[in-house]
């Protein structure tokens, strides 16, 4: 069978509503810091459904998805949407990953199946499974056929500090993006949260300085979720009870997925002259939905009536 990979649509449509899953976005009192929190752990457990992937493979894709949704609720807004790019040359391959200030996001890792000896600390090697040795890219779509792309260096494969770079050298916001994404070993979600803190004007740099050290002195996330805090109760553990003011609240899930008929669309977008050899060779196509490792067949008739229709109309 023929195959067909990265075919995308930008259809979207109804989705169940998920109130576990959700994204704040705060202020503290003092007016010196914007913070975005999030926890998303029922997502995860959707995404690691599709992919057969490691646990480190799920841990780099669950950071990738948790901390481009908050970079997009961070710079964007409205029916804006960005796609960010991690190509580290390491054994995970490159990390794809789309979201939109509405709070919906798809990604993959190029080979889910990485494995790594766990790091001395126990943990999943994130770092050197995606590398450092390449960039982090985000384009920005804003609905004008005129997206704009920024890169910056890969600083330490974690996902979380690259963001963090990437805010304050291309956005030129001075931010902290932390993501954690806790993973059995058989690959089941136990937790995914984070949050990402951006200076404001009125930060001086003892503010500045304070915060780092709450930042390096911070429990894990992971821990504090196992424990019952929300992503409010993060921001307050953070900055003190009663020094935040939650401004929005944003569900937070995956685009809908892509419909059969939509990929039809698109393959009666390939010349006839390709269509009609792929008839004559493959008898059929079959495309790979990158986003949720599903196979969507196209038999022989299914394939013909596209190139009856796209004939019919001197295309």
């Amino acid at each position: 069978m023929y195959s067909v990979l990265h075919l995308i649509t930008e259809k979207q449509s109804e989705k169940d509503i998920n109130m576990a899953d959700k994204l704040i976005r705060a202020i503290t009192d003092d007016g010196k810091f914007r913070a975005i929190a999030i926890e998303a752990t029922d997502m995860m457990k959707t995404v690691a459904t599709f992919h057969d992937a490691s646990q480190l493979g799920i841990t780099i894709l669950g950071r990738a998805l948790l901390g481009s949704l908050m970079v997009s609720n961070a710079i964007l807004k409205g029916d804006e949407r960005l796609a960010i790019s991690i190509d580290g040359q390491g054994p995970a391959g490159k990390v794809v990953v789309e979201a939109s200030a509405q709070g919906e996001v798809r990604g993959y890792v190029t080979n889910p199946k990485v494995t790594l000896p766990l790091t001395p600390k126990g943990q999943p090697d994130v770092a050197n499974a995606v590398g450092t040795d390449g960039f982090l890219s985000v384009t920005k779509d804003f609905g004008a056929n005129e997206p704009f792309t920024g890169q910056v260096a890969l600083v330490t494969g974690e996902i979380g500090d690259d963001l963090t770079y990437y805010m304050a050298k291309s956005e030129q916001i001075p931010s902290a993006v932390a993501v954690s994404v806790l993973v059995d070993p058989d690959g089941t979600i136990v937790t995914a949260g984070g949050f990402m803190v951006s200076t404001l004007p009125d930060a001086t740099d003892e503010d500045i300085a304070t915060l780092e050290d709450k930042l390096a002195n911070f429990p894990a996330i992971s821990t504090q979720m196992l424990e019952g805090f929300t992503p409010s109760d993060l921001l307050n553990n953070l900055f003190g009870e009663e020094q935040v003011k939650v401004l929005s609240t944003t569900e937070v899930n995956l685009y809908p997925e892509i419909a059969k008929h939509d990929y039809a669309r698109m393959l009666a977008t390939l010349p006839l002259t390709e269509l009609q050899e792929i008839l004559a060779e493959d008898h059929g196509v079959e495309i790979i939905d990158r986003f949720t490792g599903k196979i969507i067949n196209f038999d022989e008739n299914e394939l013909q009536a596209i190139i009856a229709s796209k004939d019919a109309n001197g295309l």
